[in-house]
């Protein structure tokens, strides 16, 4: 028995070792831009990069928060609003961007634990229950945007 075990490993292994990049459903280049005003939700932003199917971001959350949702900015008629969304499809091999003006997150009350750290640690659950936990590193207002320090 411990022989076929060690084979099922060794075989998962090697099939999980071929995945390329673009064939895992992952999120990177998080970060949180921390409120200049008390009680103000910050904003969060990433990177989404699905995986080798079709899914939806269905809830992102953190230990270290009082409140944090998904929302869009959209321009209509030259005017700006913001709706919270209920979920943001991921399409397979793609990138989602949740940036300024776009998709992204709002955040109310980061706990002063992450902000000594620097990093929000957060949760993302998908439509096919995959969680994928990410560090977000948290700017406050006047910090250097990263890769533009000389």
């Amino acid at each position: 028995m411990n022989k076929l075990s060690f084979m099922i490993a060794a075989s998962a292994s090697l099939m999980l070792a071929s995945c390329g990049q673009g064939d895992i459903l992952y999120a990177d280049n998080a970060v949180v831009n921390l409120s200049p005003v008390d009680g103000n939700p910050s904003s969060g932003y990433m990177d989404l990069h699905g995986g080798r199917v079709d899914v939806e971001l269905v809830s992102v959350t953190s230990d270290d928060v009082l409140r944090l949702e998904m929302h869009e900015t959209t321009e209509e008629d030259g005017m700006m609003s913001m709706a919270k969304l209920k979920s943001i499809p991921v399409p397979a091999g793609e990138t989602v961007k949740l940036e300024p003006g776009g998709k992204h997150l709002m955040i109310w009350g980061v706990g002063a634990g992450s902000k000594k750290r620097g990093l929000l640690t957060m949760t993302l659950i998908y439509s096919n229950n995959d969680r994928i936990e990410i560090d977000a590193a948290i700017r406050k207002v006047g910090d250097p945007v990263p890769g533009t320090e000389e």
